[in-house]
């Protein structure tokens, strides 16, 4: 049985999970609303990848961004889980308005995207692998976490960790380059 929460709800548990992530310094992670547009980042987030900023739409940036390489070899795995993850909210919610745009909007200006929106054998998982080649440190390679915001019905918060020592040095590296950079 689902709760009905109100958005005073819903803004106090974003705000009290956007303190929570803020004091995660060196743990990458966001909080994305059913739409996957993030509504809470944290600075290890924004450092990792522009695309966990705030307000950002993870498959808007997938399947239309500029700077996305989509030659890239992960890059096939990485947007047919967006597009997966993207289906299993539709199908966890009602169809309104707002899936309705980004759906048609994702559809009629990606092809990539209306061919892995229309793979339906695909399934979302919550958790897998990231490179991240071209940071200003290298290549960084991240495990990632979706977890369900408890008492929501709509929030899921990514939580990303480095696999290995190497991509831990260069997290850390970029994340303190990005402090230095934010506090001139």
């Amino acid at each position: 049985m689902s709760v009905m929460h109100d958005d005073a709800d819903s803004a106090r548990s974003r705000a009290a999970l956007s303190d929570l992530l803020a004091s995660w310094t060196s743990i990458p992670a966001f909080l994305c609303d059913r739409l996957f547009t993030v509504v809470v980042s944290n600075a290890a987030a924004s450092a990792l990848s522009q695309g966990f900023t705030e307000g950002t739409n993870l498959a808007r940036f997938a399947f239309l961004g500029p700077d996305v390489n989509r030659d890239h070899a992960s890059w096939q795995e990485a947007s047919a889980q967006m597009a997966a993850l993207l289906r299993e909210s539709l199908d966890d919610h009602e169809p309104d308005r707002d899936f309705h745009t980004i759906i048609g909007e994702l559809s009629v200006h990606s092809r990539e995207f209306s061919v892995a929106w229309a793979d339906e054998s695909r399934r979302a998982t919550s958790r897998g692998v990231v490179h991240f080649d071209h940071t200003p440190a290298g290549r960084i390679t991240c495990a990632y976490y979706m977890l369900t915001v408890p008492d929501s019905e709509d929030d899921v918060l990514f939580i990303w960790q480095p696999v290995d020592d190497v991509s831990r040095a260069r997290l850390d590296e970029l994340i303190e380059s990005r402090i230095v950079s934010d506090s001139d």
